[in-house]
């Protein structure tokens, strides 16, 4: 008697109609949240208690996700069910998602949005973003939406097209500091030059003192400012930072151990581009990062600052700030970043106070 051929499994197949699953992914985390929240209005307002569900992934199985987006809807409109941070899963129910996409019903739709991803040396780290049987699945059976960053040519020439559709034009170095704002959020440099050209008045030109005037700074701003002073050893204007800080804060504990960070990873780029500059490989007629030397500096240290496009500019701010300190003078000051952290946490005396532990500190540093 032969043999029954064995039966291959029924390959998944693209359901008819709209995507019943979409994936959200990309660095471009503001507008992966607000198409995300759009999707949510397709169900019916009326039931929208019922028909339009939020899920966390570090929370949840893919029997209750896929339990929740094959409920019958209450409305009119569909079962909406957006499940934040999918990369949280873990990597078996991820591969029981991608196995049961092709059972959502016509009434269903699951929105897959991930986190942004963690790139680091170039490479994506893994558990960041979703496995590639979930993306694969979902390219299969509905629809990937990628919200990439606009690379940095890209976001130049959109501000030159929106200062146009402003009537105005953008001076070089008025575009260099939009460019230089965090691009996971271009509706808000988009904002910003909206602000400088209405702080222009009827000038046709958007100039670097407009954007100055009128750019948002939160406290992040204030502490790369206080930074850049460290580096440049202006104590004064360090110190002037370190106020504005504290001004206004209500809760200065929460702002000094911050700072303290951030102070600490400047003087220690200020090393390593010191470092970089005794080999050449930074500054003037700088020969590129050999490997042997990328693989002694940290992850996102000064040779990933110089690799990346989008950073690559900082290199000569650092190399320049590096002049200002001798090899010791940078040692001493590591020092002095260890003793106010143990002050700010009680092991050393003089910690009440922390605005006046970081006034010490920024005297000390620079």
């Amino acid at each position: 008697m032969a043999r029954a051929a064995a039966t291959k499994p029924k390959a998944q197949e693209r359901p008819e109609g709209p995507p019943r699953v979409i994936l959200l992914t990309g660095m471009e985390s503001d507008r992966k949240h607000a198409e995300a929240l759009l999707f949510l209005k397709q169900a019916d307002p009326d039931f929208a208690d019922f028909d339009a569900e939020t899920l966390d992934g570090s929370h949840v199985k893919a029997d209750q996700v896929l339990g929740a987006v094959g409920t019958v809807p209450f409305g009119s409109g569909k079962k909406v069910v957006v499940l934040r941070d999918t990369q949280q899963l873990d990597a078996e129910d991820q591969k029981r998602l991608a196995g049961g996409l092709d059972r959502i019903p016509p009434s269903g739709l699951l929105v897959l949005h991930t986190g942004s991803p963690i790139v680091e040396d170039g490479k994506t780290k893994r558990g960041t973003t979703v496995s590639t049987e979930l993306a694969n699945a979902v390219k299969k059976l509905g629809e990937v939406r990628d919200f990439a960053l606009p690379k940095v040519e890209d976001l130049r020439g959109h501000l030159l097209q929106e200062a146009r559709r402003l009537g105005k034009t953008l001076d070089q170095d008025a575009l260099t500091l939009l460019s230089q704002l965090p691009a996971d959020d271009v509706r808000h440099i988009g904002t910003e030059l909206e602000k400088a050209a209405l702080h222009a008045g009827d000038s046709p030109r958007i100039s670097a003192a407009d954007v100055e005037a009128t750019l948002s700074r939160g406290p992040d701003d204030v502490i790369f400012k206080l930074c850049d002073a460290v580096g440049m050893r202006k104590s004064k204007e360090a110190l002037a930072h370190v106020n504005m800080l504290f001004r206004g804060s209500n809760r200065p504990e929460s702002v000094a151990p911050r700072t303290l960070v951030l102070l600490a990873r400047q003087i220690r780029l200020v090393m390593q581009f010191r470092y970089l500059g005794e080999k050449k490989m930074a500054g003037r007629n700088a020969q590129p990062v050999s490997a042997q030397v990328a693989a002694l500096l940290p992850a996102d240290g000064a040779a990933s600052i110089i690799s990346n496009p989008r950073t690559s500019w900082m290199a000569d701010k650092y190399v320049g700030q590096a002049r200002n300190f001798t090899l010791p003078e940078l040692e001493e000051r590591l020092e002095k970043l260890l003793h106010a952290d143990l002050t700010l946490k009680g092991v050393y005396p003089g910690g009440d106070s922390p605005q006046a532990v970081l006034q010490r500190l920024v005297i000390e540093l620079c």
